[in-house]
């Protein structure tokens, strides 16, 4: 069984993801005051139109407005709006272009490491809906609905894939032959076999 993971992040990580100096406009010929003046601008647009859970836990982490807004939009499900992060950058981070996000993504991978995150973190919240699909249609009796059963089956241990045993054969052997093994030793082999097909006991 697969553990959740910590979506939390601890303070190690952050001090990593938010110790590099990223600028978050480009080097165009503008003022710093003219800079923040357009950054306040598009981030009053952006926050007047309504902040997510996960744009407001992105800042209490300490990511800067448009980063947090990146994030969270990369991390949405396709098809996403705006559609591109060209779009993105011009529309709703008040840039020339998406070259800025480029440039913080190369330098800080903790940017794509908490996209990843925030995408499992979907997932995992959607695993009870998702396991109760997969009962519901496991339960049923249709041919066309074989596939949920085995995987059904297969996640509760009644039933190993002929490929997975198998594999637990070769592994045991490891690199002898089964012809170079003695019918006492088959024996051995088959009663191991039997025995993790019953509960991989």
């Amino acid at each position: 069984m697969i553990s959740k993971p910590d979506f939390e992040l601890n303070d190690e990580y952050l001090q990593l993801a938010l110790d590099m100096d990223l600028p978050e406009v480009e080097l165009e010929h503008v003022s710093p005051e003219e800079a923040r003046l357009r950054s306040e601008a598009a981030r009053k647009r952006f926050e007047d139109q309504g902040t997510s859970e996960e744009y407001r836990m992105l800042r209490d982490e300490g990511w800067p407005w448009r980063q947090a807004a990146y994030i969270m939009w990369a991390a949405m499900p396709k098809p996403r709006s705006p559609e591109t992060q060209e779009q993105l950058a011009k529309e709703v981070l008040g840039l020339a272009s998406d070259r800025a996000i480029n440039m913080w993504r190369k330098k800080n991978p903790m940017i794509d490491d908490r996209v990843a995150m925030l995408q499992a973190k979907q997932l995992w919240e959607a695993r009870p809906a998702i396991l109760a699909a997969l009962a519901e249609n496991a339960s049923k009796a249709d041919y066309k609905t074989h596939n949920d059963r085995k995987l059904a089956l297969e996640m509760l241990g009644d039933y190993q894939p002929s490929s997975k045993l198998t594999a637990e054969m070769l592994k045991s052997v490891s690199t002898h032959s089964l012809d170079d093994l003695s019918d006492d030793e088959l024996s051995a082999l088959s009663a191991e076999l039997r025995k993790k097909m019953e509960g991989g006991k």
